[in-house]
């Protein structure tokens, strides 16, 4: 499959009941690439890296079937001890990890927020998660750029599993611990090799197919 086949099917918006998503992996890759990325100064290097090491749609290998179940990550459990202390959102757990990490490291950095005190922690869940929480309740999920890199990722493992990987999560978290009946973008950036629909290996140049396989799948009604 050519690079710009791969590139412009992995920018592609599918919309899916965010209930099926059951599973996360990192990325294909992902355990070397974070390793190296991390060594490189050079902007241009950092970008060829990352071409190399995830710049394909079709992945052999395992981490599917290492993929943890979303349920019992980190980002439910964080939301989850919100939602159950919503009122009194000091008294959650996630809010006394993040404190006790602004007193060890002087602060705590989520996405391109920087929060160094009570004043900026106190900012972070009123105005930004209580916020995204109710705009999901009233909204829905809103793709406000369809290029926007903040489009939720996932990956197709061999056994047609669908699973979370990369940005996004906290979201998904939200709308399955608040039980919001919304549908959830996603942008497919892998898909094993070893994938089969109807007993058939997939052929990477009917994607049309794929296509039908995700929306028949994943699509649909939400219940939960």
């Amino acid at each position: 499959m050519s690079h710009k086949l791969t590139d412009n099917y992995k920018k592609k918006i599918i919309w899916v009941n965010p209930f099926l998503l059951k599973l996360f992996s990192a990325p294909p890759n992902w355990w070397w690439y974070a390793r190296i990325e991390k060594r490189l100064k050079n902007k241009i290097a950092k970008k060829m890296l990352e071409k190399i090491a995830m710049g394909k749609l079709f992945y052999g290998g395992d981490w599917d079937l290492s993929a943890t179940l979303f349920n019992e990550s980190d980002w439910i459990k964080n939301i989850r001890s919100l939602r159950l202390n919503y009122k009194n959102y000091e008294n959650c757990k996630w809010y006394k990890l993040i404190k006790s990490e602004i007193y060890n490291k002087g602060f705590f950095r989520y996405k391109s927020k920087t929060i160094k005190n009570d004043k900026d922690l106190n900012f972070f869940f009123e105005n930004y998660l209580k916020k995204m929480i109710t705009s999901l309740k009233m909204n829905g999920f809103i793709v406000s750029d369809n290029h926007s890199q903040d489009i939720p990722k996932a990956l197709i493992g061999r056994n047609g599993d669908l699973i979370k990987t990369g940005n996004g999560c906290h979201r998904l978290a939200i709308i399955q611990e608040f039980e919001i009946k919304c549908n959830y973008p996603i942008q497919i950036v892998g898909i094993h090799k070893e994938l089969k629909i109807n007993g058939v290996k997939i052929d990477p140049s009917q994607l049309i197919n794929f296509d039908k396989f995700i929306n028949d799948k994943f699509s649909g009604d939400i219940n939960y």
